[in-house]
């Protein structure tokens, strides 16, 4: 397979769209990719939020992928104008594959995790077992054996890179 049919399986996948159902909408993937590089957007969370978009709604989805940007102040008009136009697109799209929300979340959560190992947590384990307490790292090893599960004791590893973290390394 090509690398560019890599990535359109990979993105049908992410987006929970089945390749076998219906053939994908080149724009539809290409569009998202645009809308993404215009602001800052955790990748993560936005695609493990996307799972939670239901696709016979009408309502704005912008509520359920706020907590994936990081800085609110980006998010004017035109770009939520824009990403609203893209999910009509997606909802649409999830509507003529037949898509069933619950099945779909699934499919979804099975490819994106909800954890990854940041930099800033990795950093920070790695200065507490450095002083002696290893607990983060043991915590985070046994995090990231179950990357795509729901840990609700552990949603703390959810979240958006902290503030602090923005210019290390």
């Amino acid at each position: 397979e090509s690398w560019e049919g890599g990535w359109r399986s990979m993105m049908a996948s992410k987006l929970g769209l089945s390749v076998s159902e219906s053939p994908i909408d080149e724009s539809l993937l290409e569009e998202l990719t645009e809308i993404l590089a215009l602001v800052e957007t955790d990748m993560t969370i936005f695609f493990r939020r996307l799972a939670d978009v239901p696709a016979d709604s009408t309502e704005s989805a912008f509520d359920i992928l706020s907590d994936a940007y990081y800085l609110p102040e980006q998010l004017d008009s035109d770009y939520r104008e824009r990403l609203e136009a893209w999910i009509v697109r997606y909802r649409r799209a999830l509507q003529v594959g037949g898509s069933v929300d619950e099945e779909r979340r699934a499919r979804m959560n099975g490819v994106n995790p909800k954890y990854v190992l940041r930099n800033a947590l990795a950093q920070q384990a790695i200065d507490k077992a450095e002083a002696g307490d290893p607990s983060l790292v043991i915590e985070l090893l046994d995090l990231l054996r179950r990357p795509y599960e729901e840990q609700p004791e552990r949603e703390k590893f959810a979240v958006r890179r902290p503030e602090w973290a923005r210019d290390r390394p």
